[in-house]
């Protein structure tokens, strides 16, 4: 079994931990990382899939977006306010969350290819230093 590692990129709320604030922010963070490299395509589709499922999710969240107050009373501006707003595209919304994730999720997956592609030409380089010279 040949392991391949790489960095798996998170988006971690800024300051993770019991204490962190919810809509604080999100940072990226990295842990190291290992897969063998049979299963590496097997773990790519799968960031892509979960890529594609987090678009199919930021798509459905437009209607919370574009929400319109089902009253004239302050109380439901104000709780439409807030629906868009934690669904929105600004920090700390639903939104800008799923873009960083998505964005997390394709870093790792360059990742894992470029360990791949080096995994390949380190095991090629070694294997031709094996052959005979003529």
């Amino acid at each position: 079994m040949a392991l391949i590692g790489f960095d798996a990129i998170t988006a971690a709320p800024i300051g993770a931990g019991a204490g962190a604030a919810i809509g604080a922010g999100l940072g990226t963070s990295s842990t190291a990382m290992q897969v063998d490299i049979d299963e590496a395509p097997k773990l790519i589709a799968g960031l892509e899939a979960a890529i594609e499922k987090l678009v199919e999710a930021y798509q459905q969240s437009d209607d919370l977006r574009g929400a319109q107050s089902p009253g004239k009373d302050p109380y439901s501006d104000n709780a439409t306010s807030a629906i868009r707003q934690s669904a929105g595209t600004d920090p700390g919304g639903y939104g800008w969350a799923n873009l960083k994730a998505r964005e997390a999720l394709k870093k790792t997956i360059e990742n894992i290819k470029k360990s791949v592609e080096n995994y390949s030409q380190t095991d090629g380089a070694a294997g031709n230093s094996f052959k005979p010279k003529e």
